[in-house]
Parts: C-alpha cells; structure tokens; sequence
C-alpha cells in the first residue's frame, strides 16, 4: 500500500475516532438529563415555574401596595409619578422579543444551556435594580429610585420571557395543561404570598418588601436553574448538531454541537478536535467565558435586526398569530377592572376607604383563580386529551355574562359574587391561554420560539394599555354635563363593561380561526 493511501486510512480511522468521542460525549450529556420523551414530575415543574411566584408577588404587591405608598412620600405629584411608573413598566415588556430573538440565535459553550444563562443576568438585573430601589427610597433619591426601577422591570420580564420559553423546551405537550395550570397558580399564589406578608410579618414596613422581593427573586432562580439546566444542555447540543448538520459551514464558523444520529460528514477532523477540547475542559469554564459567548449574538443585532424581534410571519405562524390576538382581546377585557375604583364610588357609593375595598376584591377573585387553575389544566391534559379551545370558550362566556351582570351591580355584596365568578374565568383562562401558545409553536416549524413568546408576551401589554385608553375618554364623554365632581354616571359605566364584555367574546371569537381544530 502507498504511503498516500495508508495517510488516508490514517485520517480514517482517526476520524472515526474522533466521531466515537463526540458521540460519547454527547450522550454521557444526553444520560444526565431526564428523557425527552418521559412526563416531568410535577416538583420539577413547579421549580422551574416558580419565577411565575416571583412575577405574581412583585408585579401585583408592586404597583398596589408599594410603588402607590412611595409615589405618595417621595413625589409631589403622586398621580403623575404613579402614571409615569406604570408606563415605564410596560415600556420595559418590550425587552421581550429581544431578548428572545438573542436566546434563540445563541451559540452556547460546553455543559452551558441556551436559554438559562439569560434567566441569570435577568434574576441579577432584577436583584440590583431591587436593591436600589431600597436604598434610594431610604434616603428619598427618587431620580436614582426611578432608574433603579427599570432595572427591576427590565430584569424581571427577562426572566419571565425565558421561562416561558423553558416551558415550551421542556415540557411534553401531554403536561401543558397541567404545567400552564401550575403557572398560573403560582402567579395567583404568588400575589395572595405578598399581600398577606405585607399586612401581617412584614407589618406594613415598605423597606420589608423589597427584602421580600429580593429573597424571592434569588430562590427562584436557583430553583429554576437546578431543576431546568440539565436538559437545556442537551437541548441546546441537540440544536447545534442539527445546525451543524444541515449547514455545514456550522462546524467550521459557529461554536461546535455533536449529536451521533445523524452522519457527521460536514464536520472537519480538525473542528472535530477542537469540539472534544473544549468538552474535555468543561471544568474551566470561566463566567467569563460564558458571558462573552453571550454577547456574540448582541454584536450582531442591528436596528433591522432588532426591529424584526417584533415582527411574525403570519403565514407560517398562522396560529400562533390568532392566539397571540386572542390574547389581545382579553387583556383589553380585563383592563375594565382599572376603573372598579371608581364604579366603587359612583355605583355602589363606598366613600371611606374605596381602595381597601379594591384591594380586598382582587384578593377574593385572585383566590377564585387559584382554585381553578390546576383543574383546568388536568382536565384539558387527561380527559380532553389535550384540547383547549372549548375551556376557552367556557372562560370567555363566563367572563362576558359577570362583566355584563356587574352592571346591575348595586352593594358591595354583590360585587364579591361577581368578583369570584371572575376570577374564576380568568383562572381559566390564563391556564389555557399559555397551553395553546405552546401548542401552536410546537405544531410549527422554526427555532424561534422565545422570540415569538415574546410578542405574544407584548401584547398583554398592549391590551391592558389599549383598554383604559378607549374606556377612559368613553367614561368622560357619555357622563357629558353630569360629570359633576369627576363622578360619572350609570350609561357611561354600561357602555364601558359592555365593551369589555365584548371583548372578551372577540377573544373567543378569533380562537374559530385556527387552521388546527384539534387546539
């Protein structure tokens, strides 16, 4: 044999080698991590969900309890500053599809998952801007408090935004329901949690709550990363190998994935080298390191790039697009409770007091929520086999005939019973919503779901905004001449609660779109 001939079967077999490693590699990773095809155990769910505690707590303690009570020492004009906060909240949910887009574009390092880096430099974001928040609230630096709060609000919709997409990752669609039934409990529970620290442990001492925060925020972190990181490994191997495979200029520019299912032939010997290296010294990798594999992806965004986070193609994501406008809707609907103070002053005449009454509605319908949500979810999972749609529709007739009811609405009596058969049907509905956002994406093809959630994410944002800016004016206009003392009157509060009604029949409406009926 010629010495030619004898470097090739050298190159061969070192080759074959080569891929062997890789493959052993890879599915020592593979063994560590649950079955892709095996039902999570609901602890594991829980843990990885339990950022939706940390988002329930914050974001409903935040804005009802402590963001009202700081304005009111800190700011001059407490309305304003209150409006301004509210705003920069939602502003800070645009970081969504962002982030997102980054997640899914992201080359991860060895023994590294794809989407858990970013859920830690959002629980980092969320715990700096947290604690600065504190001090400056402390010493009435309300310039300081104000960006330290964007920290928080950028911090914690990253962290909201990527579990989301660990959930559409992890979970089989056979647990959705279940999954998205635990999630919305935690959110319901998360509020009930820290309303109820608030006026008792806590004592009502606002410097306590952001030590509140802070502690939720760092263990649900921890949670969501021991019980999620194992199998974004793999995950995120998985993606590699099958960049890799269908491009292969992958294994040659990009950060190197294995996976031994499929023919490893674009892959060069010398990459090859480089990719059992880099796993072999899985031990050193640096922080560092890894932070600067995450920024590869922020060098190549640019404002096209960017501006294309917010856009879909609705043609391939057809029916994600009908679920995110069906969210829409909804959260248009619901808006209508930011005027219960006052329908609570003009309807039903409650003068001392009216906000505590408020708060102590929206704990009765939260807790209302609560109870529903995991049996809807095991309901749709294992007796309807996964269907969604008709406890959708269930949740928006509900929702239309207790909206509609509250018009009739004349004690404070009566708006308990309408706020538990509300609470009721957003339960429901916030279990099934998520279910069936999941469910599209999963039935679709493309590797960007985070980014996608991150849309849908938005447009919560933009029905709870859109609402109040359509009521509002209404409220105003019908009252005319007997807007007397900024009241308002009974034809102004019907027209506002039928729209709302309406909207929610819209929200179930567009759910007849779907080009899958099985949803």
């Amino acid at each position: 044999m010629t010495p030619h001939g004898n470097r090739q079967n050298n190159a061969s077999d070192e080759r074959q080698s080569l891929v062997l490693s890789a493959t052993n590699l890879y599915d020592s990773l593979e063994e560590q991590a649950p079955s892709s095809d095996s039902e999570m155990p609901l602890l594991s769910i829980s843990c990885i969900l339990s950022t939706a505690f940390a988002y329930g707590c914050i974001l409903t303690t935040l804005f009802l309890i402590t963001l009202p009570l700081e304005c009111q020492r800190m700011y001059a004009h407490s309305s304003i500053a209150l409006g301004l906060f509210v705003s920069l909240a939602g502003l800070t949910q645009l970081i969504s599809p962002v982030i997102g887009r980054i997640s899914d574009t992201y080359r991860p390092v060895p023994d590294v998952g794809q989407r858990l880096p970013f859920h830690i430099v959002g629980s980092v974001l969320t715990v700096f801007g947290l604690i600065g928040q504190m001090f400056s609230a402390a010493a009435n630096l309300w310039i300081r408090y104000g960006i330290a709060f964007c920290f928080t609000m950028v911090g914690l919709n990253i962290m909201y935004a990527i579990m989301l997409a660990i959930l559409a990752d992890q979970i089989l669609s056979t647990q959705m329901g279940v999954a998205n039934g635990i999630l919305a409990f935690q959110i319901v529970t998360g509020s009930l949690f820290g309303f109820g620290l608030f006026h008792s442990v806590l004592a009502e001492d606002l410097q306590s709550m952001y030590g509140l925060y802070t502690c939720i925020v760092i263990i649900a972190g921890i949670l969501t990363g021991l019980y999620g990181n194992d199998k974004d490994v793999v995950l995120a191997c998985q993606r590699g190998f099958h960049r890799i495979s269908a491009d292969p200029s992958e294994a040659e520019n990009g950060t190197p994935q294995f996976r031994a299912d499929t023919s490893p032939t674009g892959i060069s010997a010398p990459r090859l080298k480089h990719v059992i290296k880099q796993a072999k010294d899985i031990v050193v990798v640096t922080p560092t390191q890894i932070f600067a594999s995450m920024l590869v992806p922020v060098y190549d965004l640019n404002w096209r790039s960017m501006l294309q986070a917010y856009t879909m193609d609705v043609d391939r994501h057809h029916d994600f697009f009908v679920v995110t406008i069906s969210r829409l809707f909804y959260y248009c609907g619901s808006s209508v409770q930011t005027f219960f103070l006052y329908f609570l002053r003009d309807m039903i005449h409650v003068k001392n007091n009216p906000q505590n009454v408020v708060a102590q509605l929206a704990i009765l319908g939260q807790f209302s929520g609560a109870l529903v949500c995991y049996p809807a979810g095991f309901i749709s999972d294992r007796c309807w086999k996964g269907r969604r749609k008709p406890l959708v529709y269930f949740s928006c007739l509900i929702l239309t005939v207790a909206t509609l009811t509250l018009i009739s609405a004349r004690t404070v009596h009566d708006m308990i019973y309408v706020c538990l058969v509300l609470g009721i049907g957003n339960g429901i509905y916030l279990t099934m919503e998520t279910s069936l956002a999941v469910d599209t994406l999963s039935r679709e093809s493309g590797n960007d779901r985070a980014q996608l959630l991150g849309i849908w994410g938005v447009a919560a944002f933009v029905g709870t905004a859109l609402g109040p800016m359509i009521g509002g004016p209404l409220l105003f206009m019908i009252s005319g001449s007997n807007n007397e003392n900024d009241s308002y009157d009974w034809l102004a509060y019907a027209v506002v609660l039928g729209l709302s009604a309406f909207y929610f029949v819209c929200s179930a409406g567009a759910l007849f779109f779907l080009r899958c009926r099985e949803g």
